[in-house]
């Protein structure tokens, strides 16, 4: 039987060469690929805002730097909306330390099948893990201001993105010599308009979540409902484990509360986390991006198996980038 030869061409050689360093070199600085991949859908958020500036005679310089100021007052004022209650809360917990304590010993004491188990065991068990926490201090102020630097990173990217993303769209045919300048750019503003809105629809959903848990902590009598509804907002954009972390201080104050309030408070978090995962978000982005919520539950799972929570959180705006390349393409087949 007669071999068969396989010939390669330098080129093709070439090509996969590049391709793999390109791989290697992307996931040396994934860190800040991600950075700039957060701070371009936060200026396709933010892009509308600009526009109007801009439609209102505002030079384009002047309308970022309006944009920025806007919304860092927006987010001062709710931040100092939030504060003075959350001080007087916290100071009321530490005044009720001793209480909780005492409540605590005394449900202890009751249990017949922990009759070994003292209030002075608890302390020397959360003394023990209270030493161990601090000994990572320093990893946690690390951690804090690697934090700080990322989101400045973020910002200083998303405000010259901002200035510069008609440069932006009108180069993007670079990667797609093939099609005309026209269509990529076209292209490029509705990916843009599709982000903003996912954008604009997570923001909707982190707001609703965040009053739904409040009434419902309120309702139920939780001490403390604002501060841990503000978490359950924020926490809202972290999928799969965001709930579960926001569900556990409010268990433990429920608990040093009422212990019988422990399942009223677990309850009220599946309820909102289901309604949540099951008909907000399906109903919001549909809104926001136009996808159907089958395609956009089924998106999720996907992404959640595929990369965990980064490829939950990256789900709907990767597939309303999809539509939009696919849509484009089914309305020009001829040029494809």
């Amino acid at each position: 039987m007669k071999s068969q030869v396989i010939e390669i061409s330098p080129k093709t050689i070439f090509i996969t060469i590049a391709i793999l360093f390109g791989l290697f070199v992307a996931w040396q600085i994934k860190g800040i690929l991600l950075s700039l991949v957060i701070a371009y859908i936060l200026m396709s958020g933010f892009a509308p805002l600009v526009d109007w500036f801009e439609k209102e005679g505002v030079n384009k310089t002047v309308a970022v730097l309006a944009t920025f100021i806007l919304i860092i007052s927006v987010l001062g004022l709710l931040i100092f909306a939030v504060i003075p209650p959350l001080i007087v809360q916290t100071r009321e917990l530490i005044l009720s330390l001793p209480q909780y304590i005492d409540s605590l010993d005394r449900f202890v004491q009751t249990k017949n099948g922990l009759p070994n188990i003292t209030i002075d065991d608890i302390t020397q068990f959360l003394t023990q893990r209270i030493d161990k926490a601090l000994t990572n201090v320093l990893s946690v102020i690390l951690n804090v201001f690697t934090g700080f630097l990322t989101f400045i990173t973020v910002a200083v990217f998303s405000f010259y993105l901002l200035l510069e993303r008609d440069k932006i769209k009108q180069n993007l045919f670079i990667f797609f010599p093939h099609l005309s300048k026209e269509r990529v750019y076209r292209l490029g503003h509705k990916i843009e308009e599709k982000l903003g809105a996912w954008l604009r629809g997570q923001v909707t959903l982190m707001l609703l979540v965040g009053a739904a848990t409040w009434l419902g902590l309120t309702i139920l009598g939780i001490k403390y409902a604002l501060p841990l509804a503000v978490v359950a907002g924020i926490l809202e954009i972290v999928p799969i484990i965001g709930p579960i972390i926001s569900a556990v201080p409010a268990i433990i104050i429920a608990f040093v509360q009422n212990p019988v309030l422990v399942i009223a408070v677990i309850i009220l978090y599946v309820v909102v986390q289901q309604v949540e995962n099951y008909l907000l978000v399906p109903k919001v982005m549909e809104r926001a991006v136009g996808l159907s919520p089958l395609i956009i539950i089924f998106a999720l799972l996907v992404g959640g198996s595929l990369l965990g929570i980064i490829g939950a959180l990256l789900a709907v705006p990767v597939t309303a980038i999809i539509q939009v390349i696919l849509e484009d393409f089914h309305d020009h087949p001829t040029k494809s």
